[in-house]
């Protein structure tokens, strides 16, 4: 039986199979490109899907952008403090500059920000100054 079918039938068999699925499925998912590729409109491809994500995500997102820009700031300042203080040797006046900057940023105090900075601040305080701070210490200044 498989011996009658040549190779040419299959293959164009195959090949309109294909171009009918592929005519569904863009017919299903697609149905205002395919409308406007049809009526010869300029072809913009944007799944309906992607559409509401991106509207979903400006929506939802606006806070986190905000918070993640104000986490650049604070870590840029506290970056210019750790840089001025240099062979500063008294911890406490290094903690309260430290401490002034944080509570100009309140949006920061989520735990995940306060890991964070205090990551940022027990890794380049030694780096940047000569005082070296426990952990005990760097909480303090979200106490001020």
């Amino acid at each position: 039986m498989l011996e009658a079918i040549t190779w040419n039938s299959y293959f164009s068999t195959l090949a309109l199979g294909i171009t009918a699925y592929y005519l569904i499925i863009i017919g299903l998912y697609y149905p205002k490109e395919l409308r406007s590729l049809i009526s010869g409109k300029s072809l913009q491809f944007n799944p309906s899907g992607q559409q509401d994500k991106e509207r979903h995500l400006n929506r939802t997102d606006q806070k986190d952008i905000d918070l993640f820009e104000e986490l650049e700031i604070t870590v840029a300042e506290l970056q210019g403090i750790l840089g001025r203080a240099g062979n500063m040797t008294d911890k406490n006046q290094l903690l309260g500059q430290l401490s002034q900057v944080l509570s100009n940023h309140p949006g920061l105090r989520d735990p995940v920000y306060r890991v964070a900075i205090g990551n940022y601040l027990s890794e380049n305080i030694p780096k940047l100054t000569h005082l070296n701070f426990r952990e005990s210490e760097l909480e303090k200044i979200w106490d001020e």
